[in-house]
């Protein structure tokens, strides 16, 4: 499929990779059959585009060493997502300037003090009207060289809170 779309466009091979191979794969592989009953038929009739925000500024795709934190809040039974430097912000991350409406967040996972590693959220990152979430920030990358037509942006997430299930 992806070299017959090449044909055509290959900005459209790239958001077919992230919209299916990184967003749709990810919760695919990482997630439990309630994430697959969920989200996985409105990301293959395309009503939910999404993003796999896993790159970070300062790390690249060192996944192991990236910054963004998410930190368990008992109380509420909810993760806290947050971007604590700008180093940490994810970066280069196809479909977030314009379309994705949900990510696939990649943090490092606290409770109560103790770290447990680097771990996926799904990060809700846009409204119904298209507007960012409250408590997410969200930038263009501008012109590339090439390849225009995908949407790369940058996200901050200022203590953004999800749902346990959303892990």
């Amino acid at each position: 499929i992806m070299e017959t779309l090449s044909y055509h466009d290959l900005s459209l091979v790239i958001k077919f990779g992230v919209q299916f191979g990184l967003f749709g794969g990810s919760i695919h592989l990482l997630g439990t059959a309630p994430h697959h009953q969920a989200y996985l038929p409105a990301v293959g009739d395309l009503s939910l585009p999404g993003a796999f925000a896993m790159t970070e500024l300062g790390h690249g795709s060192n996944v192991r060493d990236i910054e963004t934190t998410a930190r368990y809040d008992p109380t509420t039974e909810e993760f806290i997502i947050h971007t604590p430097t700008e180093s940490a912000r994810k970066a280069y991350i196809g479909n977030a300037a314009r379309h994705g409406q949900l990510a696939t967040v990649f943090a490092q996972l606290a409770i109560n003090e103790e770290q447990y590693g680097v771990h996926a959220f799904l990060v809700p990152i846009r409204e119904a009207n298209g507007a960012p979430r409250p408590g997410v920030r969200i930038a263009d990358s501008g012109e590339k060289m090439g390849l225009n037509g995908v949407d790369n942006g940058c996200l901050w997430f200022d203590q953004v809170r999800v749902p346990r299930t959303a892990l």
